[in-house]
């Protein structure tokens, strides 16, 4: 399953890396329920880092907590945000074992961002003039609503380091340029 799964990927994702992949998941193909979270991964993966599997462990506990929820936050969204709380905390997709503290950080920010989400996706509604909230790609809309809960609800993190948090990984999962509209969004999220 694992290997035509991923060369189903491969070839779907090849063909479609485009402004509409985000938006079209009906290139992956149908599998049973428990790899669909594995299988979203992978796409972030292959499509932001050109088919190499990124190394979690280079980076900082926090930073591979956000990267988590990240995915997490990504898969939510990507489901019609049917995916079961449970689920999405577990993450089971994830081959290697993650570090306690990662995995609490990035449940703190999974369980807040959710349960926070209409709060959060008004602030990202009103800073993004000229631009309608369902044009944002899943990915960057996963990236500024973690970073929109950091900013209003984790107050022990300074505001500086949850935007540069915001770019880095933006700049390592999502398209060349998005990282200059997650910092417009959360600029003006921060001077509020």
């Amino acid at each position: 399953l694992d290997n035509n799964l991923d060369n189903n990927l491969d070839n779907n994702l090849d063909n479609n890396l485009d402004n509409n992949l985000d938006n079209n998941l009906e290139s992956v193909p149908a599998i049973e329920q428990e790899p669909v979270l594995k299988v979203i991964k992978k796409r972030i993966l292959i499509r932001s880092l050109k088919k190499t599997e990124l190394d979690l462990s280079i980076y900082g506990a926090r930073r591979r907590g956000r990267i988590y929820a990240m995915f997490a936050l990504y898969s939510y969204d990507m489901n019609a945000r049917q995916v079961p709380m449970s689920e999405l905390l577990q993450f089971s997709y994830e081959d290697k074992a993650i570090d306690e503290k990662v995995l609490a950080f990035a449940r703190e920010i999974i369980v807040g961002t959710i349960e926070n989400l209409d709060f959060i996706d008004g602030k990202i509604i009103d800073n993004s003039k000229n631009w309608s909230f369902d044009r944002i790609q899943y990915v960057d809309r996963a990236i500024i609503r973690l970073s929109i809960y950091a900013l209003y609800f984790q107050k022990d993190i300074p505001r500086s380091v949850v935007i540069d948090e915001a770019l880095e990984i933006a700049k390592i999962f999502s398209d060349k340029d998005s990282y200059k509209f997650i910092n417009g969004i959360l600029d003006g999220n921060k001077q509020n």
